[in-house]
This record gives C-alpha cells, structure tokens and sequence, in this order.
C-alpha cells in the first residue's frame, strides 16, 4: 500500500516515521474499531429508579432501549381507548416481571444496619 505525506504529498515507504522531503511525523494507520453488536440482550426487570408506579414501562424501555415517554403515552391510550387492555397488560407484566436486585456496597452483608454518619466532636 503506497504511504503518502499529507503536508507535501511525497510517495513514502511504507514504514516512514517521518517525511523525506518536509520533515512531518507521519500519522501511524488507525485501526477500525471493534466491532459490537447494537443489541444486546438484557433481562427484563422492572428498575428500583425511573419509575412511577411499579416500573413495568421502564423496565420496558430499558430491554428494548425504547424512550420511556412512548411506552407510557401507548400504555395509557390502551388503556382508555383499547377497552382496558393497558391496564390488564400492565397488571399482568406487574406480576410477571421481577424487581431488579438491590445492590449492596462492597463489605456489607445483607440485612446489616449501615453505620450511623459522623458527627464532630463537640466544643
């Protein structure tokens, strides 16, 4: 593969550093990145945060990485125009969907009170 110098347009070896004729450091090929899968596979659990009833739209919007607003608006319009079906879909993944686990610090075992906060010493 022919390696030109981008400041004087020179033809270059292909393991220059630096240009013959100008003196410019020559830019080292940049590989692709890797490539990742856009979609990704998660459990659907209904969050402890983002939610306003029982989490079941964010937890929705979060498996399917769907703007929770949407899946509000279309639960809500199901739920007045499609005779109910919103809400009985929203019941039903209510008790279909676990909670997602909560997620203790690191060194403290469940069911342990947190210790109490500092308090400087009084004068």
């Amino acid at each position: 593969m022919a390696v030109f110098c981008r400041n004087c347009g020179k033809s270059l070896a292909d393991d220059a550093r630096f240009c013959s004729g100008c003196g410019g450091q020559m830019q080292p090929p940049v590989a692709p990145p890797p490539y990742y899968p856009t979609t990704t596979v998660t459990r659907l659990v209904r969050p402890r945060m983002g939610r306003m009833i029982a989490g079941v739209c964010q937890g929705l919007s979060n498996a399917y990485a769907w703007d929770v607003v949407w899946v509000r608006v279309i639960t809500v319009l199901l739920t007045v125009f499609g005779g109910g079906s919103g809400l009985l879909a929203y019941v039903i993944f209510w008790i279909v969907m676990p909670e997602e686990p909560l997620i203790f610090p690191p060194g403290m075992p469940p069911g342990v009170p947190p210790p109490p906060p500092y308090q400087p010493p009084s004068q």
